[in-house]
């Protein structure tokens, strides 16, 4: 029963979507500074855009009951919004390396309680073999394998336990988990953890980081946390033995974050994102922010049915005094020494304006007809089709030579201004140049149109036009890559109906920044919906109800 009872504990951030009222989330001192993610659910804000009913109403929620065969865990779930847990205030999930095996984390729930005897009576229904203990100013029991609770008076906090994956190349060298790794999970180790969860306080709390309180104090409907530092101080190790035994210097990433929040609105979902360097990196930030993606370059891109954009201006200046920090200049100057250059001649070559695009995209099917043994089989394919084009502005036009000239040395096929490399019969490969720009497109005439600007005439969608004038743009234009997608290509009902849901479900989406402003780079995203009408989330939901009915089709 434990492991179908867990549903319900999983399920209680959704539970808690009925909240509606405003209370300091005092409970986020709980977290400790040196947690490796955080995320929070804004209780309040998103109770006033989603009731309780719309949930507990839907035929998705239903269903999710019906797949849990244990009754009284359904018992549970119906009840739960009288289980003590107070929906009026801030829910926080945070993870922290596990010092007790290898590799491992504790994720831990903070969740505030209205009433921790309702909570307690909650727990004895649902799990009547469970021994509820006292330890010190709180209680708790245990839940399963690897879930354990403890509440006190106002606070209700959930410990599970995950390993490390096994890495795939560690287990082909004998490297995999080992005995030891992973403890026995016993109450006195787990009531351990329950301790430390609980005294976290003062110094040690995340609450004294002015990042983390800045991102909670903007009210965003769903926060996210993302210590950098602590990531890479656990990993770093790993990935010196992946990187030859190279090691990187920890003042890369020395108090690095990145923090993040996202708002449900009506017809689109927005989010906000910072990076924040070290100190030691400030100036290379300040350089990398400093320019934006060149207009001229933007303005050459096909605009008629642009599926995707990704465009950025990348400073080479900043690259070389990242490649210095990082302590590997010299190495990549000696790797290219065998080919009379170094780095300078590949950084200063170009400006970093750059951009990749897509036009054109479908995917259909196609009959195929194959032979097999000597007889003819015939099949359906899946054929996408698609032009790409990637186009780099150039630079040191002396420099760029120098690299034409190495691809000359490696024989690459001369046509006209540049190459054509063969993919098979059918398909090539075309590099196109000229004194300003240096093109790479699977098609000659977007290779060739594109120096020569024949496509300026082609204005981009409104939507994708609000990305410009930053260091960083990304735009997908979801109407149009789904339109060309032929719902039939499945053979499964499930998929098809995805398809047709999907195409009716999001617009466009856009991500826009690189700016480098009070030691972050910031960016922000849309997510636009066709229905404007309506807020996002439920419409989230609703497409969520719809894949469950294609889910019972399927069956």
């Amino acid at each position: 029963m434990h492991r179908y009872s867990r549903i319900a504990l999983v399920l209680l951030p959704v539970v808690a979507l009925l909240s509606a009222c405003s209370k300091k989330p005092d409970h986020a001192r709980y977290i400790p500074k040196d947690a490796v993610a955080v995320a929070g659910i804004n209780l309040r804000s998103l109770g006033k855009k989603i009731a309780w009913n719309v949930i507990t109403g839907s035929k998705l929620f239903k269903e999710m009951q019906g797949r849990i065969p244990e009754k009284s865990t359904k018992d549970a779930m119906d009840g739960i919004e009288k289980a003590g847990i107070d929906l009026a205030n801030t829910l926080y999930v945070y993870v922290k390396p596990d010092t007790r095996f290898k590799g491992g984390n504790r994720i831990t729930g903070l969740v505030p309680l209205s009433d921790a005897a309702q909570w307690e009576a909650y727990v004895k229904k649902v799990f009547p073999q469970v021994e509820v203990k006292q330890n010190g100013g709180h209680k708790e029991a245990s839940l399963g394998r690897d879930m354990f609770v403890g509440w006190s008076n106002n606070l209700l906090i959930i410990i599970n336990v995950m390993s490390a994956p096994a890495d795939y190349n560690d287990l082909m060298e004998g490297r995999g988990a080992q005995p030891g790794d992973r403890p026995m999970e016993d109450m006195a180790s787990l009531s351990a953890e329950m301790n430390v969860a609980f005294s976290v306080a003062g110094d040690n709390s995340l609450t004294g980081n002015p990042r983390f309180t800045a991102l909670e104090a903007e009210g965003h409907d769903i926060t996210f946390w993302l210590n950098y530092g602590q990531l890479m101080s656990q990993y770093g190790s790993d990935m010196s033995d992946r990187m030859g035994g190279v090691s990187l210097s920890a003042a890369l990433w020395k108090d690095a974050t990145f923090t993040s929040g996202f708002d449900f609105k009506k017809g689109k979902i927005t989010g906000d994102m910072r990076y924040y360097l070290p100190d030691s990196m400030k100036d290379i930030g300040v350089e990398f922010g400093a320019s934006n993606i060149d207009k001229d370059l933007l303005n050459r891109l096909p605009g008629t049915n642009m599926d995707m954009l990704v465009a950025m201006h990348i400073s080479p200046k900043g690259v070389k005094s990242m490649l210095e920090k990082m302590g590997v200049l010299g190495l990549a100057n000696t790797a290219l020494a065998q080919q009379n250059m170094n780095a300078d001649d590949i950084l200063d070559a170009f400006t970093g304006d750059m951009s990749f695009v897509i036009n054109d995209f479908s995917l259909h099917t196609e009959t195929v007809t194959d032979s097999f043994m000597g007889q003819k089989v015939t099949h359906q394919n899946q054929k996408p089709t698609l032009s790409m084009s990637y186009v780099m502005k150039i630079g040191n036009k002396d420099k760029f030579q120098k690299i034409v000239g190495l691809a000359k040395q490696n024989g690459l096929a001369q046509s006209g201004n540049g190459f054509v490399i063969p993919l098979d019969e059918r398909d090539s490969v075309y590099l196109k140049m000229d004194d300003q720009y240096a093109v790479v497109s699977n098609k000659n005439a977007y290779a060739t149109g594109l120096l020569a600007g024949n496509f300026k005439s082609q204005k981009m969608p409104d939507a994708a036009s609000q990305v410009t004038g930053h260091p960083w743009a990304v735009y997908v234009d979801m109407q149009l890559l789904l339109k060309n997608i032929d719902a039939g290509i499945s053979h499964s009902a499930h998929d098809s109906a995805m398809i047709v849901e999907s195409k009716k479900l999001l617009n466009n989406i856009s991500f826009a920044g690189g700016e480098f402003k009070n030691s972050a780079f910031e960016y922000h995203l849309d997510i636009n919906f066709t229905n404007t009408d309506e807020n996002s989330l439920i419409e989230l939901i609703d497409y969520g109800m719809k894949m469950n009915d294609a889910d019972k089709i399927a069956q």
